[in-house]
C-alpha cells in the first residue's frame, strides 16, 4: 500500500501544479484581450478519470476488509470511523476521490454482515449514526 501512496501523492501534486497554470493561463488570457479584445481564450478540457479507478476495494471482498476492521476495533465503531481506518490501512490520500463513496459503501455492507450474524448495531453516536460491533 505504500507503493500506492507514492502515486497518489504525486497525483495530488500534479494536480496543484495543474490549477495553478491554468490561473497562468486565465491571467495571461485577460492581459491579452486588453490590448486585443478580438482575442477570445481558449478553454482546455480535462479528461475525467474513469469511475472504478481510486477503489480501494478492487480485488478484494468489502465484507471481508469491513469485518477485520471493526474486528480491530477496541470498541463499538462508526461507519466514518470504519471508512478513515480503512483508508489509513490502505494509505489512501486525504483526496483520493475513493473516499467520498467509501462511507456509503460500507453502509451497504453493514447489514448484510448484520443479517449473516457476523455484527451488530451497538447504539448510536449523538443520536444518529449507528456504532458497530463484532457480534459475540
Amino acid at each position: 500500500m505504500k507503493k500506492r501512496g507514492e502515486p497518489s501523492e504525486r497525483r495530488r501534486i500534479l494536480e496543484q501544479e495543474i490549477k495553478q497554470i491554468g490561473s497562468h493561463v486565465a491571467a495571461i488570457d485577460q492581459v491579452a484581450k486588453l490590448f486585443d479584445p478580438s482575442i477570445l481564450p481558449t478553454t482546455i478540457s480535462r479528461k475525467r478519470l474513469p469511475a472504478s479507478s481510486g477503489n480501494a476495494f478492487t480485488g478484494e471482498n468489502p465484507s471481508a476488509i469491513v469485518l477485520k476492521t471493526i474486528r480491530d476495533a477496541k470498541e463499538p465503531i462508526s461507519t466514518a470511523a470504519c471508512s478513515a481506518a480503512i483508508a489509513r490501512q490502505k494509505g489512501l490520500a486525504e483526496d483520493d476521490p475513493f473516499l467520498k463513496t467509501m462511507p456509503s459503501r460500507i453502509s451497504a455492507t453493514l447489514p448484510n454482515l448484520e443479517k449473516r450474524g457476523r455484527v451488530r448495531q451497538a447504539g448510536t453516536l449523538d443520536g444518529r449514526k449507528d456504532l458497530w460491533e463484532i457480534a459475540r
